[in-house]
């Protein structure tokens, strides 16, 4: 039996038993294992930032701008995003999961405040004081530089038309190949996140005992609760009283890529299975291929909507307080990031390393967090499936209704 052939959540599962048993068995001895896992998200991390940048990249390049029906797409997926951080934030201020976790004494003694995310000051201030541009790390300038070159790029494409396809071409040439390597290490990488687990659960458990297991109940209902509510009140929405349409056929004809994507933890894999469930649900062609091929970059509520609850959680759980203005800026980066690394395998996890850094809040807490990730991972993908099916009924709705008042 190889173990490293098991499937990365299995293996997390063992490592996450195996470092509550080595935790109980060693008592505080276990303190020293905490570097393992800070070293293994440092270089993840480090990968992920230039790939970051590409991914972001990327989408505005590769973008095909189809028409009136690429904006309506745009709103679509801008308003459930929307809703997505508006729930995460009412979730995050309301039940307070962050002050249910238990901390590293050492790590929490050595945490303080960034000044450039001081409670005190405006959320416009944090760009023009003079303490403002240590705000700006890697990962935030990485963000900012491909939204805006991505941002010339589709200028271009709207005023010079098909005149701009060869140099289109040649920088999507070079950069789907710069993207094809870093994916290469990402996976790579990827593989060494069960030792990250293991690490930090022997840590958390040797030293602080079990206090962390309720702080990660509060984490890991917070993030279910509020992909739920996504479901539940946006998705239902834009089905019932949008499209018209029966939420019973619309929960049947669901069901195959569900639980496909609960399975193999990704919304991209499913997406033959969500094209098909478009078909059966009377959706055209055009609206369906335009929400589920090229929405399925944009559309990723159940990342967005985990990454701020997961930030906010981690933001509490140190004691800061931020204020609505600090939460929407967090809530943005959230935003950009998740575009950007929509395609990459454990896309949640890399994506909140990039933002808890960016920000100014320790990764070491990252690896606590990834010890219940393999639950929230398939719960992700299975609300970004479900964004994907409602996009293109919502596409298809909005086209139809625009064509009747015309």
């Amino acid at each position: 039996m190889n173990i490293l052939r098991w499937p990365i959540y299995l293996q997390t599962i063992l490592a996450m038993l195996l470092g509550v048993v080595v935790g109980l068995w060693l008592g505080p001895q276990t303190s020293g294992l905490g570097i393992i896992a800070k070293y293994i998200i440092e270089i993840i991390k480090a990968v992920a930032t230039p790939l970051l940048f590409l991914a972001i990249f990327d989408a505005f390049v590769s973008v095909e701008l189809k028409g009136k029906g690429f904006f309506w797409l745009i709103l679509v997926c801008a308003f459930n995003a929307c809703c997505a951080i508006a729930i995460a934030l009412a979730i995050s201020n309301y039940f307070r999961p962050g002050t249910f976790m238990v901390l590293d004494p050492e790590l929490k003694s050595h945490a303080s405040l960034p000044k450039t995310f001081n409670p005190d000051l405006h959320w416009t201030e944090h760009f023009s004081n003079k303490e403002g541009a240590s705000f700006f790390t890697g990962t935030t300038a990485a963000i900012i530089i491909a939204v805006v070159m991505g941002s010339i790029f589709t200028l271009l494409k709207l005023i010079l038309g098909s005149r701009f396809l060869t140099i289109q071409n040649y920088f999507q040439k070079w950069d789907q190949k710069l993207l094809q390597l870093l994916y290469r290490a990402i996976g790579v990488l990827v593989h060494l996140t069960p030792l990250a687990v293991f690490a930090a659960m022997a840590k958390v458990i040797g030293v602080q005992g079990f206090g962390a297991v309720k702080g990660l109940a509060a984490y890991l209902a917070a993030c279910a609760g509020g992909m739920f509510l996504q479901v539940l009140l946006v998705y239902q929405s834009w089905v019932k009283w949008v499209a018209g349409k029966s939420l019973k056929s619309f929960w049947k004809e669901l069901k195959e890529p569900i639980v496909y994507s609960f399975g193999i933890n990704s919304s991209l894999a499913t997406l033959p299975l969500t094209l098909n469930t478009l078909k059966n649900l009377k959706v055209s062609e055009g609206s369906a291929r335009l929400a589920a091929c090229i929405g399925t970059n944009l559309n990723n509520d159940g990342i967005l909507l985990y990454e701020v609850v997961a930030v906010l959680f981690v933001a509490q759980a140190f004691g800061w307080k931020l204020a609505l203005g600090q939460q929407l800026l967090l809530a943005l980066i959230c935003l950009v990031a998740t575009v950007g690394v929509a395609g990459v395998p454990d896309a949640g996890m890399i994506s909140l390393s990039l933002v808890l850094s960016s920000v100014g809040l320790p990764i070491e807490v990252l690896p606590v967090l990834m010890t219940v990730d393999w639950v929230l991972a398939r719960l992700r993908s299975v609300n970004n499936v479900i964004g994907d099916v409602t996009g293109g009924i919502a596409l298809d709705a909005l086209q139809k209704h625009q064509l009747q008042e015309n």
